[in-house]
């Protein structure tokens, strides 16, 4: 009798520590679920501060433009950011109406653009009107920046909504406008020509790569999903998912490499972060490297680097080394830009340095020039002379002149700060 209690309550103990395990997992998979939802979210905000950031930019670039080449080009830029910011903002778990006016804006930003590209192709040029309407759509674009940079990141219905709320009540009196009718942005949707002709490497090759790349045994990693798309990868973690790394499935080269670890403070400054990132890429036999752009944010420092070929730098063939203010560390890597573009360029230029300063609107007042390799929206890439000049109220801006036809290709803002130097 006391035998068959004990098998009665074994029996009943392991019904409770099934059902247990059985709601820990419910438990787990609904947290896994809120975790994806919520990180949906944070990056289409995200996703959202960048095209109106870049909407502001490419407004503000347009009072320099002085070619038909170039206005049409940043119509198009607009174009393009208005319909990816429209795009990120209908994904936000937003209720009600009060972002009719934003959306508004948006779109109309999109419309008055498209009109603009329209008339310039047609031979016509912008009005004086017309430059009115941009500095306005560029003021409620400053401002919507401004007011999406303060919206907290708390995704639960009532919060994310009252935090919006300001921001729609800088639009309520929005006016409508009266009108007829890609440097690092594309690197993702081509065929790496760095890879090409490469065979495809095992696995376990792969993971010694991966290994060696960030000095660790190569059992310390774990095999993760694999990644398809124009840049095939296998995919590895490390410290408990912790460290993730990508190495492509052609060739073996590492594309992307994340420490997701916070780094809670900054006891480096700019200069040393420099020199541990170049250490760091001559010791992974990365060379030819010439350091563009920095930015510092959550006291990660990440430097961009672009190959230099006979002095002619290649912005396409883009590298970005993230080091951690805390104690130095390896943080981030990113070489997409570097395997999608990098190959061997003859390279010439037809106008002389002097020929294409005569094409630099005279708003600007260059301070020096050099020949650059820039990539065009259609994925292929240029030949340019690259001036740095001042502009109006002390901006700092870089021309691009085709260094075969003269036309203006391309016009940039330099951005400075504490925090680093951005180029828009």
């Amino acid at each position: 009798m006391k035998k068959k209690r004990i098998v009665t309550l074994v029996a009943v103990l392991a019904i409770i520590f099934a059902l247990g395990g059985a709601t820990a997992y419910g438990y787990s998979k609904a947290e896994h679920y809120r975790r994806n939802l919520q990180y949906g979210y944070a990056r289409s905000l995200n996703d959202l501060r960048d095209c109106v950031d870049n909407i502001q930019i490419a407004l503000n670039k347009a009072i320099y433009a002085n070619t038909p080449t170039e206005q049409n080009g940043l119509a198009s830029e607009l174009m393009r950011e208005s319909s990816m910011a429209k795009a990120a903002l209908a994904v936000l778990p937003l209720t009600g109406n009060e972002l009719d006016n934003v959306s508004k804006f948006i779109s109309q930003v999109g419309d008055f653009s498209m009109s603009l590209s329209k008339k310039i192709s047609a031979g016509g040029s912008i009005s004086g009107a017309e430059f009115k309407s941009m500095e306005s759509l560029e003021t409620y674009a400053k401002k919507l920046g401004e007011d999406l940079s303060a919206v907290e990141p708390n995704f639960s219905e009532a919060d994310f909504n009252d935090s919006f709320r300001h921001t729609a009540e800088d639009f309520t009196n929005f006016p409508s406008l009266i009108y007829d009718g890609p440097f690092s942005d594309h690197i993702g949707r081509k065929k790496p020509k760095l890879t090409e002709g490469a065979e495809t490497i095992p696995q376990g090759n792969a993971q010694n790569a991966a290994a060696g790349f960030l000095r660790m045994k190569q059992t310390e990693l774990t095999h993760a999903q694999d990644t398809a798309g124009t840049m095939p990868t296998y995919n590895f973690t490390a410290e408990d998912g912790a460290v993730r790394i990508s190495v492509t499935k052609a060739g073996g080269h590492v594309a992307d490499m994340v420490d997701s670890r916070v780094v809670p403070r900054q006891r480096l400054d700019y200069g040393a972060a420099s020199k541990i990132a170049r250490a760091f890429l001559e010791s992974r036999g990365i060379q030819n490297m010439k350091e563009t752009y920095y930015a510092i944010s959550d006291n990660i420092c990440m430097i961009n680097y672009a190959y230099l070929q006979d002095g002619v730098v290649c912005y396409p063939d883009l590298v970005k080394v993230g080091v951690a203010l805390d104690n130095g560390e390896i943080v981030r890597f990113q070489a997409t830009g570097y395997i999608n573009n990098h190959a061997d360029r003859t390279l010439g230029a037809s106008l002389s340095g002097d020929e294409a300063q005569k094409k630099v609107s005279p708003n600007l007042t260059v301070q020096s020039r050099r020949l650059a390799l820039i990539p065009t929206p259609g994925l292929g890439e240029v030949l340019c002379w690259e001036f740095s000049c001042t502009g109006r109220n002390g901006d700092r801006v870089l021309v691009y002149i085709n260094a075969k036809s003269g036309y203006e290709e391309d016009i940039l803002i330099l951005q400075f700060s504490d925090d680093g130097i951005l180029v828009r």
